[in-house]
């Protein structure tokens, strides 16, 4: 066994400091660090699974929220459908008698005072009436009038038959159908 002494005086000593182990400080500067980014990843994590579950909860409302607006839409959808359905018979209807009392209108208009109507037919885009006049001038004149009317195309020429003093007529008129008749307005309006 060997012994140093350092006889020098107190004041010429050295003093002699002790070696730094560098393994022992990378050692416990990398556990120091192992431990700071531990701590870091735990903290981090809890305030995401936080942030996480009030998200979930969040979006859990927003899918009530919505599958509650999709019932009320579907309702208000199947309202809109049936409200629909009826404006479109509505407008069937109306396609189909509108012609018919636009005619009549029309009719009316261009009828002399002294001459009668006695029947009236109409099918598709055609009309057929049969009346009596006091002249053959009148029935002209009545024909001429309602080829006239906007809801008219073309009227025929008169078949007249003497039936005592009155003349007996038979006139065929073709008509617009609705489409027709509201573009010739649309157009006319210009």
């Amino acid at each position: 066994m060997t012994i140093k002494l350092d006889l020098r005086p107190e004041t010429l000593k050295r003093e002699s400091k002790k070696a730094v182990n560098a393994t022992r400080l990378v050692a416990a500067v990398l556990l120091v660090a192992f431990c700071l980014v531990s701590l870091g990843s735990i903290l981090y994590g809890t305030a995401l699974a936080f942030r996480l579950k009030e998200e979930k909860a969040s979006l859990k409302l927003s899918i009530e929220e919505l599958t509650t607006q999709d019932v009320r839409l579907t309702g208000e959808l199947k309202r809109l459908q049936n409200e629909s359905a009826t404006f479109t018979d509505n407008l069937a209807l109306i396609n189909a008698e509108l012609p018919a009392l636009e005619f009549l209108n029309a009719i009316q208009g261009a009828l002399p005072s002294s001459t009668r109507i006695d029947s009236v037919e109409m099918s598709n885009g055609s009309a057929k009436l049969v009346g009596i006049a006091s002249s053959e001038g009148e029935v002209v004149a009545f024909a001429r009038k309602l080829g006239e009317a906007t809801l008219v195309s073309s009227v025929s020429f008169p078949v007249t038959s003497k039936q005592g003093n009155l003349i007996r007529f038979e006139l065929t008129c073709s008509l617009l159908d609705m489409d027709s008749l509201g573009q010739k307005l649309f157009k006319g309006g210009e």
